[in-house]
């Protein structure tokens, strides 16, 4: 059984809360040999470059940078990859954490896939202030076109990884791995899906980069549009037919004059939807409060908040094979 060489780059901004827990889960994968790359990306917290500097060994670099943005920070590891002459990259952002076997996995199914597949992704667990599974579809890149279809996270072959230029630098706001993912497409290659969630998100804040991208996706998609126009192009008829479709699907092509889809709008209020609403309106007012609270009691009432809402039983909490609602910019 041959073992994969892997370098996992870990991009770190202020995360030195968080960056410990990602090592470690890169220094326990089983089967493969791991070379971890943190990339301090101008940490200025006063602590992150201190930690990242104490996690340095023979299988763990530190880069340190000015501040450039994730993408210039992936890319940095990646170049800090060939040094260890590693075969396949891994990027893992510095508050999120991979199982023991995310490696092994994603490369046996790489392994005897075809010449044609650049990386293979994984479902995505969400911790703490998400719930549930992204139960990710397969790959589709008509499909990409329309929405994301995994998270950054995937086991990714390096000399695919540079052919293609890595991440766009100057896609700092967001959707760079989406980016990303649709210049594989362009070379007409491919990933493949392993069907458990062996990539753990931990949502930590209600303020995060997730929740900015949301609020400027048509600015972004716009941006990937003309990175890519030469395939949309090449596909717009069988793209507005596939975005059609979709909506149809989920009924949410009949509207009337407010724009917003007939079916939606009455299964908000249906009651049984009215109350749910309530709470849902009760949950933010709650954790509005919170924030106001100085930072060391605000900690303490959110780990509190999440261990009653754990423990108390809900007919309506997520099962863990649902789609997460706050990770809606990815569906």
């Amino acid at each position: 059984m041959s073992t994969p060489i892997v370098s996992i780059v870990i991009p770190c901004y202020n995360h030195g809360a968080f960056v410990t827990a990602a090592v470690g889960s890169c220094l326990r994968q089983r089967d493969a040999d791991i070379h971890v790359v943190i990339v301090d990306d101008g940490s200025d917290d006063g602590s992150t470059p201190r930690t990242c500097l104490a996690l340095e060994s023979d299988a763990v670099t530190v880069v340190r940078q000015d501040n450039r943005g994730l993408p210039a920070a992936r890319n940095r590891g990646a170049l800090e990859a060939q040094r260890h002459r590693a075969d396949y990259l891994v990027f893992l952002d510095a508050d999120d954490w991979i199982e023991p076997t995310f490696v092994r996995d994603l490369y046996d199914a790489i392994i005897g896939a075809g010449d044609d597949v650049s990386h293979a992704y994984c479902q995505e667990r969400l911790v703490e202030l998400g719930t549930g599974v992204w139960r990710v579809p397969e790959w589709d890149p008509l499909t990409l076109m329309v929405t994301n279809l995994h998270p950054v996270t995937a086991l990714v072959r390096r000399d695919r990884f540079e052919a293609v230029g890595g991440f766009d630098e100057s896609m700092t706001d967001g959707y760079e791995d989406w980016d990303f993912w649709l210049k594989f497409v362009e070379r007409g290659w491919r990933g493949v899906r392993v069907r458990e969630p062996l990539f753990v998100w931990r949502r930590h804040s209600h303020d995060t980069m997730v929740m900015q991208v949301i609020h400027n996706h048509e600015a972004l998609y716009r941006r990937i549009m003309e990175n890519h126009c030469e395939l949309f192009a090449q596909r717009q008829t069988d793209l507005l037919i596939r975005s059609n479709m979709m909506l149809r699907r989920f009924d949410v092509n009949w509207i009337d004059e407010t724009g917003e889809p007939i079916p939606l709008r009455a299964l908000r209020r249906a009651p049984e939807e009215y109350e749910q609403m309530v709470a849902v309106r009760l949950h933010h007012l709650v954790h509005r409060l919170v924030r106001l609270m100085p930072a060391p009691l605000g900690r303490l009432c959110e780990r509190a908040i999440i261990a009653v809402r754990n423990a108390a039983p809900s007919p309506r909490r997520m099962l863990p094979d649902d789609l997460p609602t706050d990770r809606l910019h990815s569906v």
